[in-house]
């Protein structure tokens, strides 16, 4: 009997374990995922033209806001779209 429960357990873990890969790897947004803005993270579109996340604030190094940018662009980040703008 405890054989077969760890078994499912097992295969249960296997299969989320390969789910979160390929959402990863897709680039698609994950339930509970989140950015912090100190640690430079974006969610990118799917032709990875876009990001999505954190930039410094244009006035203060140690402030950030919300923001769009063309990923692409070589060099500082060409903001799309920011609640500041």
């Amino acid at each position: 009997m405890a054989l077969c429960f760890i078994s499912s357990v097992l295969a249960l873990l296997l299969l989320f374990v390969a789910e979160l890969h390929v959402c990863v790897v897709s680039g698609s947004v994950i339930l509970g995922s989140r950015l912090l803005a100190k640690e430079n993270q974006a969610w990118f579109s799917d032709n990875g033209t876009f990001a999505f996340g954190f930039t410094p604030a244009v006035d203060s190094n140690d402030q950030y806001q919300l923001a769009i940018w063309f990923a692409q662009i070589p060099g500082d980040r060409t903001l799309v779209w920011s609640p500041n703008m």
